[in-house]
């Protein structure tokens, strides 16, 4: 048929998926698995689980061997599934604010109902959309969301029903509601296999039709379960959430045994119910006009390397199941095997392409990098060209899972655990090292490959962030002990905010109130956030000659109608600007007497009138004063308003924190442009 023949313009890239004008529009099944190793499908050779129903979309379609999620967790995964962005372009996951409602509305969703598509969502969403509802309302014409805690639901008739098991009948009742000519495109996420977190005991509770499956089937033990295999990482990875959940799951016998057989029967109840909607589609006739996508959102670790979740580099946390089935797939290219690389990041462009709708991002220059980045068709038929890398990352901020970013090639892997420079990076051969059990990067023989690693690494990071939206932009205005602690922020809000402060000391409202304007415009202006801090100068003694004063009688250098005055323009400025400002409160000063002289009492004062003026205008208000005075001793200097550098970076902490918190509050920016009608 002529849709086979479509090639995508500047992608570099032929693809069997696309539709002509001629064709009516095909119908799109997306079916989404979560925690589900690659491996464990019955069509990928696994010794026990049964998975008839994929099994079946992987005889009559193609499975994609080396298929790898660019980041393993859920929101980063699914974020990219939408969107065909890497976490980086896309910048969400755990703890980061909701996805942009701008890659929203470029996302797969938004883009086929727009063309005319009935759009529908059941399961599990995984991902925070900025404005809500309201924007998921514009993605999906029909939005049915079910979670687990716990998995098995008592309904109102008292009877209790599996999560897999409504997912299934919800996904049924949205095909039966479609007309049966107009075309749809439903998005159906299990939340199996996912663990009950919160249930050590019952951890991975099956579906009742499968409550006995597997019960006499011995559970085969992990590859690479091998003591010094473990003992062989690095101290803080053996630390890591890696091994906390080991021990939740997999670290005796009895537990392995249990864990693992309700694992299997799980990811089988999730099978019989992707069944039950390819039979619904064969009774309603609309089988052969539909394209299925099957693909777990992340790897997994069973007790490999004594590790249990996802999140590291290693392979078992990438690989993903991928199975298509298209009913138009010539009869000689089905049941094939695909063993190019393909990332989650081509979900979106496929479905695009299925329902012919042109690629909209700006031209690439098809090179190895932005093949890297940037999601592109499947090769469902077997046609294009080879990715020869990709970029992966994980760039959640949690203490007990160590960030890093990396560069895969069919041959080669490249990992860099960004906390941890002494012994954080890491090299595999995988052609002679599948396993991934030795670690090239100290050898000086493969000296040259990890410089090439490390540049092909660097420069696809740089071209995923420049890929997406820009970050937020946080202007911090403050003195000496805002400059002490700015570092910690930079640091800490890495990848979530750009943080820039002029290089001067700003000292107090005097100084404010004359450079305000200056420092709003520092570095191209258009900040999201201005932080602020005055105060602690504001109340120092000066002389006569304008001189700091040692003398407790001299004025302040701003007195308190002063300070009141020229805070108050300060932030009027800010808000002015279209920043959203926080103030910061001073930190305390000392008893015992400082150099200038400042009165310990004098701070509580100018606290309480800068929080009446904030309060006055509507401005969140930072009470690191407070903070601080919880643990002075600790982290200020002897008889000195500045800080230890180890209070500096406890004062960091605390204002990252309350930025990055701040941030996620954030109402939508407009990108400037005008919203596209357009599918």
């Amino acid at each position: 048929m002529l849709r086979w023949l479509l090639i995508l313009s500047g992608l570099g890239w032929s693809s069997s998926v696309g539709a002509t004008t001629a064709d009516p529009p095909r119908n799109i099944l997306l079916i989404v698995s979560d925690d589900h190793r690659a491996d464990v499908l019955g069509c990928a050779g696994h010794p026990v689980v049964r998975t008839p129903a994929i099994d079946r979309l992987a005889t009559e379609g193609v499975r994609f061997e080396n298929a790898f999620a660019q980041t393993s967790i859920c929101a980063a995964s699914r974020a990219s599934i939408l969107t065909g962005l890497p976490e980086r372009s896309h910048h969400h996951t755990f703890g980061r604010p909701p996805l942009a409602r701008e890659l929203v509305e470029d996302g797969y969703p938004s883009r086929l109902r727009r063309a005319g598509y009935r759009t529908g969502f059941v399961g599990k969403l995984g991902v925070s959309i900025e404005g809500g509802r309201s924007t998921i309302d514009e993605m999906f014409d029909s939005f049915s969301p079910m979670g687990r805690t716990p998995y098995r639901k008592t309904l109102p008739d008292g009877t209790i029903r599996h999560a897999t098991d409504l997912t299934g009948d919800l996904a049924i009742d949205f095909l039966e509601s479609v007309p049966s000519d107009v075309p749809f495109c439903l998005s159906v996420s299990f939340n199996a296999g996912h663990a009950e977190d919160g249930d050590l005991e019952d951890h991975y509770p099956p579906p009742a039709t499968e409550r006995s499956l597997y019960a006499d089937e011995a559970m085969p033990r992990p590859r690479l379960d091998d003591p010094a295999i473990f003992e062989s990482h690095p101290a803080w990875l053996r630390v890591s959430m890696n091994r906390i959940r080991h021990r939740w799951r997999w670290d005796t016998p009895e537990k392995y045994d249990r864990n693992l057989r309700d694992y299997f029967r799980m990811l089988t109840g999730m099978d019989r119910n992707i069944g039950r909607m390819i039979e619904a589609l064969e009774r309603l006739g609309r089988l052969d006009e539909t394209v299925v996508v099957f693909i777990g959102d992340n790897g997994y670790y069973m007790g490999e390397r004594g590790f249990a979740g996802k999140w590291s580099h290693f392979d078992p946390s990438l690989r993903v199941p991928l199975v298509v089935f298209d009913p138009d797939l010539p009869a000689d290219r089905r049941g094939r095997v695909e063993e190019r690389m393909v990332l989650n990041l081509d979900v979106a462009p496929t479905l695009l392409a299925v329902a012919g709708i042109e690629d909209r991002r700006p031209a690439s220059d098809g090179g190895a990098i932005d093949s890297a980045i940037r999601g592109r068709p499947l090769p469902i038929g077997g046609e294009g060209s080879d990715r020869s890398g990709f970029f992966c990352e994980h760039g959640m901020k949690h203490p007990d899972i160590p960030r890093w970013i990396g560069w895969r090639t069919p041959t080669l892997k490249y990992a860099n655990y960004l906390d941890h420079p002494e012994d954080g990076e890491f090299l595999h051969d995988l052609s002679a090292d599948p396993d991934e059990l030795v670690n090239l990067a100290g050898d000086p023989a493969w000296r040259e490959v990890l410089l090439e690693s490390r540049r092909s690494c660097r420069r696809a990071r740089i071209a995923a962030s420049a890929a997406g939206p820009p970050l937020p932009r946080i202007l911090m205005i403050g003195d000496s002990i805002s400059k002490g602690y700015h570092r910690t922020v930079v640091d800490g809000l890495d990848d979530e905010a750009v943080v820039v402060r002029p290089g001067e000391n700003c000292e107090g409202t005097t100084l404010g109130i004359e450079r305000i304007e200056e420092w709003l415009r520092i570095e191209g202006g258009d900040f999201d956030i201005v932080h602020f801090n005055f105060g602690l100068h504001d109340l120092k003694r000066v002389g006569a000659d304008g001189r700091n004063s040692d003398d407790p009688r001299d004025p302040p250098q701003a007195s308190l109608p002063t300070y009141r005055r020229q805070l108050r323009a300060i932030a009027t400025s800010i808000l002015e600007s279209g920043a959203t400002p926080i103030f910061c409160t001073t930190t305390p000063v000392p008893e015992g007497g400082v150099r200038p002289h400042r009165d310990p009492a004098d701070v509580g004062r100018y606290n309480r009138a800068a929080v009446e003026i904030m309060n006055e205008l509507g401005i969140e208000v930072a009470t690191l004063g407070e903070f601080a005075s919880s643990r002075l001793e600790e982290i200020q200097r002897p008889a000195d308003v500045h800080f230890t550098p180890s209070g500096s970076v406890v004062l960091g902490d605390r204002v990252a924190g309350g930025l990055r918190s701040a941030l996620r509050r954030l109402p939508g920016k407009d990108s400037g442009r005008p919203k596209d009608p357009r599918p």
